[in-house]
């Protein structure tokens, strides 16, 4: 239940952000997502801490635990499920006067056999909100098939970490595509580390395997654009797509590089933002799309490659996030976080 507004209090969030406080070769998805976070959070008078794990799972678990014993506890922690720790996470802050969302990477079903779903057995654990991996996965390869033409799809895959949910969600909507397409070959799906020189390495011994490749489909701008070079150092007329809409891959699609890229994932902190803010002052998201929350990606490409960057990323600090809010905007029915609305104009 929705707790009941508290005057002259700003809402404290902690947001148990998994990824790098300064690049290092993963790429700048989660700072981007925190950057998103921090927008919102000012835009609706919230309080935003945020505590970097530096891509260590260990280091979040301490941060996380260390978190759990604070006295004057937050109002809200946000956790992501990154190789697969959100469980001991939740356990930690069970007994916390904090709430807990989880974003990014939902638990698996083997989890949720475990610990209960949202609001049960963890009855402060109120939500989850994720990008539809899926659905980018299987709309990227899409894209990709109609880049091609008539030409028979021949296709490597890059995928992330195996133990996170995500990197293995995309994967599935990628396959799901082909299977529907009726046409085309996965020549191989390899996991990877989502990092630019990994995937540089993978994609050079898969293309010398499969010279015939012309499709390159990648779970994430790092790998995608790491694979690119491994294609240019080829000199092979390969498609490349990834997922994530980072700037240096917004530029690779200007410039002819990337084919593609699934884009918009690094909203999810600020959309979280505002579940939490309305949450707060009453108007409890579950009413309006669940518990469980998603929101699709919207395909990036040279088309509306400008448009994307104007409302998106450049105009990160004009973008009304207020607008978004079920408290603030009553309206029936789930929330309406849609890229392709705000890419074609209508957001």
């Amino acid at each position: 239940m929705a707790r009941p507004v508290r005057a002259q209090q700003q809402p404290r969030i902690v947001f148990l952000n998994p990824g790098e406080s300064v690049e290092r070769g993963a790429g700048p998805y989660w700072q981007l997502v925190a950057q998103a976070m921090s927008h919102a959070a000012a835009s609706l008078g919230m309080n935003l801490e945020v505590l970097y794990g530096e891509r260590d799972h260990l280091v979040t678990l301490r941060q996380a635990e260390q978190l759990a014993q604070r006295a004057d506890p937050p109002d809200y922690v946000v956790i992501v499920n990154e190789k697969l720790t959100a469980p001991t996470i939740l356990q930690m802050f069970a007994r916390s006067s904090a709430k807990v969302l989880l974003i990014h990477n939902d638990l698996t079903p083997e989890q949720r056999r475990e610990i209960g779903n949202e609001r049960q057995k963890i009855s402060n654990w109120i939500g989850t909100i994720t990008s539809n991996g899926r659905s980018s996965g299987y709309t990227l390869i899409e894209y990709l098939y109609g880049r091609l033409g008539d030409r028979e799809p021949r296709i490597i895959a890059i995928t992330g970490d195996p133990r996170t949910p995500v990197s293995r969600e995309r994967a599935d909507g990628m396959e799901d595509y082909v299977v529907h397409a009726k046409r085309g070959t996965i020549h191989q799906l390899m996991f990877g580390d989502w990092t630019y020189n990994d995937a540089e390495q993978k994609a050079s011994v898969l293309l010398a395997r499969y010279p015939d490749t012309n499709i390159i489909w990648a779970a994430n701008d790092a790998m995608a654009l790491g694979a690119l070079r491994a294609v240019k150092a080829k000199g092979a007329p390969v498609l490349v797509g990834g997922m994530g809409g980072w700037p240096n891959a917004l530029v690779s699609v200007r410039e002819g590089g990337l084919t593609a890229t699934a884009a918009g994932g690094s909203l999810i902190g600020a959309w979280a933002t505002v579940l939490l803010h309305d949450y707060y002052r009453g108007r409890d998201f579950a009413g309006h799309g669940g518990l469980n929350q998603s929101f699709d990606q919207v395909i990036v490409h040279r088309q509306n490659l400008d448009r994307f960057d104007q409302v998106v990323m450049k105009g990160l600090n004009m973008l009304d996030v207020a607008r978004y809010s079920k408290f603030l905007n009553p309206a029936p029915g789930p929330y309406r976080f849609s890229l392709t609305d705000l890419v074609n104009g209508r957001g």
